[in-house]
């Protein structure tokens, strides 16, 4: 009877501890359910991101600029490293940083004291190449080494296979997949892909079982660009053996056809965009988009261009031109002393007569009312960006109301107003087309399909486009400022340009401190090129003609050898 009551207590407590723990296991399956799926989630289930490379920038002729490999930064977590050492086989830092040193070229004392610093995180390499991230695993694998605490994120790592060409031009692409200058930025939705992502589910023994796409990567866009290596790089050599000669602070060049599209924007110094840090910050702009400056002469078209079309001059109008002109509180004189004489629009420009185009900007505005010169720097698209596409400056303008008595004695000569080398050349682009003004375009096509471009706007007939031809043909003749600068086979239109460099300090500009530039187009009636050569400060001055003008012709001669345009003389 004792034993019979023993076995009951006996019983119950067992069904009470069997109670227990079917309570306990309802709990765990109700209360627990969330935060147990996801530990185990956590166990089986790993994100990865998928790289989108970026996409590529080319020429005109598909010739490869800027291209992208896969790479990744290499980061450690020393935390990690550290408390492997108690696994079983143990991690092994010295040895670990032995293989990744030679894997990476780094240091191996840097790499073993990142290794054991006790971080949580640090980096060993930024946009390391997958090929040698690959390299570096592989041979892990072969000398047993482990890598655990080693993780990576996948980077763009930018290449440009022409070194230092186009350098300004392309920018600068940073190690945070952040474009920083150029096209690079310009151009950073189109090239900028969108990251994927893969959620890779593997069983306990660490074996993948599938690969879910959790986010579709989407590669970046491919741009092809209306610049012709060839025709850039003929033009950086020109301007390298200008910047010997002549020592300026800096120079630079754009060549375009008639229609915009942009063939080559070089500048002096080059800057190489796959070593960035190797030039100063001063060498790394864009000199065709950046250089706010006065310009001098070959601003003068633009004034017989607007008289001319307002049938305020002709070319047969007669101007007396002294040699010196008072305009309110100024005098203003032509560059070389002459006696009074007879001249033509045509003349005028030819000889680069300071006092002859004031005296023409004068007649515009006296027929046509105060804001008739103003209203012809606007419609040339001084003083607003040109739509290129790119960070440009927009060159300054004084407002009419702000006019002093002088101020016409200033502007008809390039002086009192700012200006970009890429302003000018649409100027002359406009003269060269027919009297069309056109944006400059630098993409031609996105994915291989070429892009639309906006419908210019008619500001000269095109009679007086070519008459205006015709009369810049003279400053290449004899008794023209650019007379010694020949093209074999080709007649040559365009303008010199010698401005003195305003200092604000002193209140007034500064002998042997100017821009020396020359801006032009051929063959002169029939042009195929337009040619903008700007020096920044030259050593000692120096005029348009001298500095600019042979670095012109190289170009010009190239260009019109390359793109094998007929002689026309």
């Amino acid at each position: 009877m004792y034993a019979d009551r023993r076995l009951r207590v006996l019983f119950t407590i067992s069904m009470v501890l069997v109670a227990l723990a079917g309570l306990r296991s309802v709990w765990f399956a109700i209360a627990k359910a969330d935060s147990l799926s996801v530990r185990a989630a956590g166990q089986q289930v790993t994100g990865r991101d998928v790289l989108a490379l970026r996409g590529e920038i080319s020429d005109r002729n598909d010739t490869p600029l800027a291209v992208s490999e896969p790479a990744a930064d290499v980061i450690v977590s020393s935390k990690t490293v550290l408390e492997l050492k108690t696994m079983n086989p143990p991690q092994q830092p010295q040895k670990m940083a032995s293989l990744v040193a030679r894997a990476l070229d780094l240091p191996e004392d840097e790499v073993l004291a990142a290794l054991t610093s006790g971080k949580s995180f640090e980096y060993l390499g930024r946009t390391v190449p997958d090929r040698k991230i690959q390299a570096m695993k592989d041979e892990a694998k072969k000398l047993e080494v482990n890598l655990a605490g080693l993780s990576y994120a996948p980077r763009n790592r930018r290449i440009y296979p022409g070194g230092p060409l186009a350098g300004q031009l392309l920018g600068a692409y940073g190690t945070d997949d952040k474009a920083l200058a150029g096209l690079e930025y310009a151009l950073d939705d189109t090239l900028r892909g969108t990251m994927g992502r893969n959620v890779l589910t593997s069983a306990g023994s660490g074996n993948p079982l599938r690969t879910r796409v959790e986010k579709p990567m989407v590669p970046g866009k491919s741009v092809g660009l209306t610049i012709d290596t060839n025709i850039q790089k003929m033009t950086e050599d020109a301007l390298q053996e200008l910047g010997q000669t002549y020592r300026p602070k800096r120079a630079t060049a754009v060549v375009m056809q008639p229609d915009g599209q942009v063939l080559s924007m070089a500048n002096w110094p080059r800057v190489d965009p796959n070593h960035p840090a190797g030039s100063p910050q001063e060498y790394k702009n864009n000199l065709a988009l950046s250089l706010n400056y006065e310009p001098g002469s070959t601003f003068k078209a633009l004034a017989v261009a607007g008289a001319l079309q307002d049938r305020v001059v002709t070319p047969q109008s007669k101007f007396v031109v002294p040699y010196a002109l008072n305009v309110a509180d100024r005098v203003i004189k032509d560059s070389h002393p002459h006696g009074t004489e007879v001249m033509t629009p045509g003349e005028i420009l030819a000889e680069s007569s300071n006092t002859g185009a004031i005296k023409i900007g004068l007649q515009l505005n006296a027929k046509r009312g105060k804001g008739a010169f103003d209203g012809w720097m606007r419609k040339f698209g001084f003083g607003s960006p040109t739509g290129i596409g790119l960070p440009e400056e927009q060159g300054l303008l004084p407002k009419v109301e702000d006019y002093s008595g002088s101020t016409m004695g200033n502007l008809p000569i390039g002086q009192g107003q700012f200006v970009t080398p890429l302003q000018i050349a649409d100027l002359y682009a406009t003269i060269a087309n027919g009297g069309v003004l056109r944006k400059p375009t630098i993409v031609r096509t996105v994915n291989g399909r070429l892009t639309e471009r906006p419908k210019g706007t008619r500001i000269l007939r095109p009679e007086i486009a070519r008459e205006l031809r015709g009369m810049l043909t003279g400053v290449f003749e004899a008794g023209g400022t650019a007379s010694a600068v020949k093209v074999p086979g080709y007649d040559l239109a365009g303008k010199t340009g010698t401005s003195n460099i305003y200092d604000a300090k002193l209140g007034e500009y500064v002998e042997n401190r100017n821009v020396a530039s020359i801006a032009g187009f051929a063959p002169a009636q029939n042009p195929k090129i337009v040619v903008v050569v700007v020096a920044d400060q030259p050593a000692g001055g120096g005029y348009g003609a001298t500095v600019a003008g042979p670095a012109f012709a190289k170009i010009a001669q190239y260009a019109m050898q390359y793109l094998k345009v007929p002689t026309n003389k």
